[in-house]
């Protein structure tokens, strides 16, 4: 599991909670999240993405599908790119082949970067209001934005060879359902795309979560081995 901008893993924990007991599911922590919090934030993408398929590799070898949503969608792609032994299948949410249009190197001013929060709508407004918590969250912001410009513009470069499964909220105002068509582009096997209702974090609403792990349940079932759901991880 590859979370979103200035989360880690455990964001995701509404839709992980619905998957069925027998999978195995990892989540990637980013450096300044979570139990990495003391860390700095900035992250390059090629030790981010080295560092992740030396984890992996040192696994026993099982049907595996990688999830990642928004930038977490991004670091998935490239690590399927960088090693497509490590992974069989790819559903990928709220995301653009080379990135969504807010992903940017530039430097983003702190009016700019509360103007995405506000678009995504997924930080509470109080957290917002702390002037520590503030800084703490947009400068991981502007670190997770160069990072998913970095990341998008190299996997813009490669084609992927595992199916495929592109999910969107209907509402999201940072990456238009419009668009997640353009993933034909860049797979050289199947495609499907599924929309839910709801803005970005649509996956994080009760009424989506369930759907959208069967979604990645589809996707594993769709790679795994005869012998069952014990022997696959996510």
């Amino acid at each position: 599991m590859f979370p979103h901008s200035g989360a880690g893993p455990n964001a995701l924990a509404p839709v992980v909670e619905q998957l069925p007991g027998a999978y195995e599911v990892l989540g990637v922590t980013l450096p300044g999240r979570e139990r990495r919090f003391a860390e700095s934030v900035e992250v390059d993408p090629s030790n981010l993405v080295g560092a992740v398929r030396q984890e992996l590799s040192g696994l026993k070898p099982c049907p595996t599908v990688f999830f990642g949503h928004s930038l977490g969608g991004s670091v998935a792609v490239a690590l399927a790119l960088a090693d497509p032994a490590l992974c069989s299948g790819l559903v990928i949410s709220a995301q653009l082949p080379g990135g969504s249009r807010i992903e940017r190197p530039d430097e983003w001013a702190d009016a700019d970067l509360l103007r995405i929060v506000e678009l995504g709508e997924g930080t509470p407004r109080e957290l917002l209001a702390d002037p520590t918590w503030r800084a703490y969250v947009l400068g991981l912001l502007r670190s997770d934005l160069q990072l998913g410009a970095r990341l998008g513009q190299q996997n813009l470069k490669g084609k992927l060879a595992v199916p495929v499964r592109i999910l969107g909220g209907m509402q999201d105002r940072l990456v238009s359902v419009d668009q997640l068509a353009s993933w034909h582009a860049h797979v050289n096997s199947g495609v499907q795309v599924k929309t839910f209702p709801g803005g970005h974090f649509y996956l994080l609403d009760e009424a989506n979560a369930a759907a959208v792990a069967s979604e990645i349940s589809a996707a594993l079932e769709l790679v795994a081995a005869p012998s069952g759901a014990s022997d696959s991880g996510l």
